[in-house]
């Protein structure tokens, strides 16, 4: 084996392992933050598709602790933490699509949410199309 043959493998071996570490990175699993009262917000895999469930909040009132603003007066007492805003999202072209919950307004919309980077997922909410809020999650952990 000749001295350029070694570099140029060590440089493939190099170039394969930053592109699984970015690869790695670029996943909209783990827990994000929202811009709005400081919504944190886990991201796994479940019933077949992505998954979003509240962990914490900014904390505020009492009646931020509870789904207050839910269209259906039974379901009001029911605590935020540990509601799943979104369930089994399934992947389209890029993105995931499905519906989410905003316990902001009670609302349940359309739903896009895409990777704009290993540090940044999209959530898109539409109550039919122009008529959506986009929101920009960091990425904690």
């Amino acid at each position: 084996m000749t001295v350029r043959t070694v570099l140029m493998a060590a440089a493939g071996a190099a170039l394969l392992a930053a592109g699984a570490h970015a690869a790695e990175q670029a996943s909209p699993y783990g827990q994000w933050r929202t811009p709005e009262r400081g919504g944190l917000i886990e991201v796994s895999q479940c019933d077949g598709g992505l998954c979003g469930k509240i962990l914490g909040g900014s904390g505020g009132s009492a009646e931020d602790k509870y789904d207050r603003n839910n269209k259906n007066p039974a379901l009001r007492s029911r605590p935020l933490l540990g509601m799943y805003i979104f369930r089994g999202l399934k992947p389209s072209g890029g993105s995931w699509k499905g519906s989410i919950y905003n316990p902001n307004d009670g609302g349940t919309y359309a739903a896009t949410v895409s990777l704009r980077g290993p540090g940044e997922l999209v959530v898109k909410g539409c109550v039919v199309w122009p008529l959506c809020k986009t929101q920009v999650w960091a990425k904690v952990k």
